[in-house]
């Protein structure tokens, strides 16, 4: 039975699951991160977003629209799941962001690798808050229309990026 509590015990806080409230801000994006523990200092990470919304000013469409898949390592200095933690992550998004600042809309998929550093505080034995902020930096290539609904094609191309990636306020439950 001891052996058996043990086991329970070296298994303890291995995973861990959680959803970035400031993401719901973003025209409600859906978001989920799942996370396995590797050792007292590593945890690795999958991510994934989606957000299909489109939303109208008057009559004229907003959105955001996205889906982001990406995977990634955390590196936290005291043990997993507790404290400061650093980040990268690997990372693919198809968007297609439009009507925000005015009328053109781009389309496009992005590829790339992003930096991330936080601080996870723990509220009880499963429950932690995270903070942390990031950005990513890849290839983009991308349509840009005169408006989000005529499909007039402004410019086509490819290029280098630099974006923020993460502003991190996840409710987080440890398993």
């Amino acid at each position: 039975m001891a052996g058996l509590l043990m086991l329970w015990q070296a298994y303890a806080q291995h995973w861990a699951v959680s959803t970035n409230i400031a993401d719901y801000a973003n025209f409600g994006t859906l978001n989920v991160e799942g996370s396995v523990a590797t050792g007292k200092h590593w945890s690795l990470t999958a991510v994934a977003k989606y957000n299909p919304f489109m939303f109208y000013k008057g009559e004229d469409p907003v959105s955001a629209r996205q889906q982001l898949y990406g995977a990634g390592v955390r590196y936290w200095p005291w043990h997993v799941y507790s404290g400061w933690w650093a980040g990268a992550r690997a990372q693919y998004q198809e968007y297609n962001h439009g009507g925000i600042k005015g009328p053109e809309t781009d389309e496009g998929d992005r590829f790339g690798l992003g930096l991330s550093g936080g601080f996870s505080y723990m509220l009880n034995a499963h429950l932690n808050l995270d903070f942390g902020l990031g950005f990513w930096t890849g290839y983009d290539r991308y349509v840009r229309y005169s408006c989000p609904v005529c499909g007039i094609t402004m410019q086509k191309g490819e290029k280098l990026f630099i974006l923020p990636n993460d502003i991190l306020l996840s409710v987080v439950y440890v398993f």
